[in-house]
C-alpha cells in the first residue's frame, strides 16, 4: 500500500472516529437572554436576527443519531424569560427535499415503564405547528382538547439547507408541557437516557417516514445585570 492510500484510510478512520463520537452524545446549547425580536417566518429575516443568539454543531441521525443517514446541522437558541426561540440549519441533499418534512423539538422524563413527562413540538415548512404529549410507545396525544397548542413557527429549503424557527414557551402553565426554568439545564449529561431527563431536537424525513435527531442540552441564561423585563415576547409579523 503506498503513501497516498494508507494516508486516506487514516483519514477515513479518523472521520469515523469523529462521527462515533458525536453522534448519540447530547451537545451543550448556552442560551443566552434574547435583546433582538425574532419573525417567526422561518427564515434569518435579517442580519441582527439571530446575532444575539448562541449556536452549537450537531450530527443528526435515526437512532438518537448513532445510525446513518448522517446529517450536518447548526441550531441557534435565545430566550426572553417567557418564550424559548430556535432556528435550526439542516444540510440536506436537493433530490430528497420534501415540503412535507418537518422540524421538532422533544422532551422525556423517563419513570418507570413510562414518562413522567413528555412532550413535543413539531412545525411544518409551511407554518402548521404541533404541539404533543404522553408518549406511549411510539404515539403521541395532541395537547387540545385539554390543553393549548401554543408551538409556532416555519421553515424552507434554499436548495441546500432546511431552514426552520420555532418558538415555544418555557412554561405553558396548562400541564401538557415541559417545565422549563431560566437558570436550569435539561437534557441528560452524564446518566443513562432512561435514568435521566433528555432532549431531542431534529428533522421528520416523512418520505422515509423516520426521524433524523439529535440529543442536546440547553442551559437557559438569567438576563444581564439590570435587565428585568422580557424583550421580544410579542410575535411580531411576517415582515423585515
Amino acid at each position: 500500500m503506498n503513501k497516498r492510500k494508507i494516508l486516506k484510510t487514516l483519514l477515513v478512520l479518523w472521520a469515523l472516529q469523529s462521527t462515533c463520537t458525536v453522534a448519540g452524545m447530547p451537545q451543550r446549547l448556552v442560551v443566552p437572554w434574547m435583546n433582538k425580536p425574532v419573525y417567526l417566518d422561518g427564515d434569518t429575516t435579517n442580519s441582527e436576527e439571530w446575532i444575539d443568539a448562541n449556536s452549537v454543531d450537531l450530527v443528526l441521525g435515526t437512532n438518537y443519531g448513532r445510525s446513518p443517514p448522517f446529517l450536518e446541522a447548526r441550531i441557534w437558541g435565545k430566550h426572553n424569560g417567557v418564550n424559548l426561540y430556535l432556528l435550526y440549519r439542516i444540510r440536506f441533499p436537493y433530490e430528497k427535499y420534501d415540503l412535507r418534512d418537518k422540524a421538532f423539538v422533544y422532551y422525556l422524563i423517563p419513570e418507570g415503564s413510562g414518562y413522567l413527562v413528555s412532550d413535543m413540538s413539531i412545525v411544518s415548512q409551511l407554518g402548521h405547528a404541533q404541539d404533543l404529549y404522553n408518549l406511549s410507545d411510539t404515539t403521541w396525544v395532541n395537547d387540545v382538547p385539554g390543553g393549548e397548542n401554543n408551538v409556532e413557527g416555519m421553515g424552507h429549503f434554499d436548495g441546500l439547507f432546511y431552514w426552520f424557527e420555532i418558538m415555544k414557551p418555557l412554561n405553558s402553565g396548562h400541564g401538557r408541557d415541559w417545565l422549563f426554568e431560566v437558570g436550569g439545564t435539561y437534557g441528560y449529561s452524564d446518566s443513562p437516557i432512561g435514568e435521566s431527563d433528555h432532549l431531542v431536537v431534529g428533522l421528520i424525513d416523512e418520505s422515509q417516514e423516520y426521524q433524523i435527531q439529535s440529543f442536546i442540552q440547553i442551559e437557559l441564561q438569567p438576563p444581564p445585570p439590570g435587565k428585568v423585563t422580557p424583550v421580544g415576547g410579542e410575535i411580531l409579523e411576517n415582515t423585515p
